[in-house]
């Protein structure tokens, strides 16, 4: 059984996972973005982690935003490989790389 400080642990590791795999893919398109750039339920997950979070991300002026769920973000702790976590990080670097410079 996975304890409620493990699964907090596992979501904040997962939501670090996540933010760095879409830094790592809009700089390779050659967009810049930082931590900085994404709002999520920061504060929450520690008294009522959410079923669903909405991962909005900073380009600039635009946003994009995907919703993962409260699982998704846990197994990509250590790192993503559920098949709709991938499918919504690389369109939110597919919309970074189509802004105009």
């Amino acid at each position: 059984m996975v304890s409620s400080v493990e699964s907090s642990d596992n979501f904040s590791k997962g939501m670090q996972t996540i933010e760095r795999a879409i830094i790592e893919g809009v700089w390779k398109v050659g967009r810049n973005i930082t931590n900085a750039d994404f709002f999520w339920h920061r504060g929450q997950e520690a008294v009522s982690r959410p079923e669903m979070i909405d991962l909005r991300v900073r380009l600039g002026r635009r946003e994009a935003v995907g919703v993962f769920s409260r699982e998704e973000v846990e197994d990509s702790a250590d790192r993503v490989d559920r098949p709709e976590t991938l499918r919504t990080i690389k369109r939110i670097i597919a919309e970074a790389k189509q802004l105009r410079r």
